[in-house]
Parts: C-alpha cells; sequence; structure tokens
C-alpha cells in the first residue's frame, strides 16, 4: 500500500493537476570566450548562474569552450532565464570574469543574457580581462617539522581608489597546498585556526605576513610556525584555550 500511494504522487508531480505531462522549462545559453584582442579562446571555462532577485537558490551550469572558442549551456527546470556568464582560462592564467573581492574594476565581461524558453538559445560574447598568477600555499609547523592543515585569513593590502574584500580558505588535512588564483598585488595572511594533537585550535595572534603577486607567476608560498607559541582563544577542543602541547 505504501509503494501504491508513493506511485500516485509520483504521478501526480510528474503529469500535474490536469493528468497531462508537466512542461519542464529549458533555457539554452551558447556563445563565444574571446581574448582581449577578439581571438577565440579555446579550453576556457564557462560559469552560467540564474540571476533572477526572488528565486530561493541559484543554479550553476559550467561548460569548456571548443577550440572555436564556443561554448553551450543547459538549465532545465528553472524558473529563471535570466543568466550571468563568466568565463576563466587558469592554465594560462586568465583570471575569472566579473568582480572578485581583489579585483580593483570589474575584470573583462560578465554579461547578464535573458534565455528563451523556446526556439534558438540566447547567444553571448564573454571576453576575458586580465592575467594573474597562481600561489601553492602551505603552513608549515617548527614544532612538528611537518606540514600541517590551517585557515588562512588573506587580505591585499590598500590600493589608491580602490576598496576589498578578504577571503579565508584553508590547506588540506594532510596539510597539502591550497591553490590560490590571484590578481597582481601587494597580500597579507594570517592563520586563524590549525590542527594539533589532531585537535582544532583558534589563534589569538599568529602575526602576519606579506607577499605579492605578479602577472604570469606560479609560487610556492609557505608560513611557518610553532604551534607551541601561538596564543589561542577557547573552542570546543581547547575549552581552555591553552596553548598546544606536543608531550
Amino acid at each position: 500500500m505504501r509503494f501504491f500511494i508513493q506511485f500516485i504522487v509520483l504521478l501526480a508531480v510528474f503529469f500535474g493537476p490536469s493528468g497531462r505531462q508537466a512542461t519542464r522549462n529549458v533555457f539554452r545559453v551558447s556563445g563565444i570566450v574571446q581574448y582581449p584582442d577578439g581571438k577565440p579562446s579555446a579550453g576556457a571555462e564557462v560559469t552560467g548562474v540564474t540571476a533572477c532577485e526572488q528565486e530561493p537558490f541559484h543554479l550553476v551550469q559550467e561548460a569548456k569552450t571548443a577550440a572555436d572558442g564556443s561554448f553551450n549551456l543547459q538549465f532545465v527546470n528553472s524558473e529563471c532565464n535570466r543568466i550571468r556568464l563568466s568565463a576563466s582560462k587558469i592554465d594560462e592564467l586568465w583570471l575569472k570574469t566579473g568582480t572578485d573581492v581583489f579585483y580593483t574594476k570589474e575584470n573583462g565581461t560578465a554579461p547578464i543574457i535573458e534565455a528563451p524558453a523556446t526556439g534558438s538559445p540566447a547567444e553571448a560574447v564573454i571576453r576575458l580581462g586580465e592575467r594573474g598568477g597562481l600561489v601553492q600555499f602551505r603552513v608549515w609547523d617548527k614544532a612538528t617539522e611537518g606540514f600541517i592543515w590551517a585557515t588562512v585569513y588573506l587580505e591585499r593590502l590598500p590600493v589608491s581608489g580602490a576598496r576589498f574584500g578578504s577571503m579565508s580558505f584553508a590547506t588540506g588535512r594532510d596539510g597539502s597546498a591550497d591553490n590560490l588564483f590571484l590578481p597582481e598585488g601587494e597580500y597579507q595572511f594570517s592563520i586563524r585556526q590549525y590542527a594539533c594533537n589532531n585537535a582544532v585550535y583558534f589563534a589569538a595572534r599568529s602575526g602576519h605576513e606579506t607577499f605579492r603577486v605578479e602577472v604570469g607567476q606560479r609560487v610556492a608560498r609557505e608560513m611557518s610556525l610553532d604551534v607551541r607559541q601561538i596564543k589561542t582563544l577557547p573552542s570546543y577542543d581547547n575549552p581552555h584555550g591553552k596553548t598546544c602541547s606536543l608531550k
């Protein structure tokens, strides 16, 4: 009986109250990604995100451009036909188009288009803007003489006429590097959390370091610390806010 009821419910959802199959919205977008000089960019990563103000959540679709720079995206069962497009090409260090907390201005183009529910797909051109640098970031612990998991707080140093946000990122649980794809500029980072004795500690103060990203740069960056010397805050794993002891 339970199976029969569930089957009837599924039929009602699929066919709708009229007993006919429900119509699914399918919005299609196609286009081309270009370099700043107008030449097509093969192998670029394209992202489409629905962009209606009142939608409860945003749908995301991704594709890679063909040899002629073309791409195709399809949004199924979406109630929103406004699509924001962006593109990047990490292997050549072309930054994602649009806005970012560390950009001084909008990078390249990130058009919003309205895709039709029937007929030909909406057409769009996305133009790449600027290249950045790739930084592989790890945290080295002098006490254990190994790379550790840590969350890092990253800021971009002030630039006249620009306002920046900030971001946090984490290295791997095994201490492996996290890759940061950043625009050219000066940055400052500090440790917020770190692993010690299989527990998570919150840093009250760990100091900070700065580094510079150059266009086209691919570098490995390490922050060196000693977990036994970091002042900590109370946390679930460390309720009394004591510094980590390896004994």
